[in-house]
């Protein structure tokens, strides 16, 4: 019986095996484009951001 407690126990390790390289694949397939693209666009949502507040702002007085 004890024999099947430290197999079993054993087997609870184990399918973590490999999952950091799946991780690495994840990163350098999904966030790292996904941050590029953020680091492409975000001058261009921020400017038009800005235009839309300055739009808000001054519409009262125009």
């Amino acid at each position: 019986m004890r024999q099947f407690r430290e197999m079993a126990n054993r087997r609870k390790i184990r399918p973590r095996a490999g999952l950091a390289s799946l991780d690495y694949v994840l990163i350098l397939g999904v966030v790292l484009p996904m941050a590029t693209f953020v680091l492409w666009i975000g001058p261009r949502i921020m400017r038009l951001a800005y235009e839309m507040v300055c739009a808000l702002v001054s519409w009262p007085f125009m």
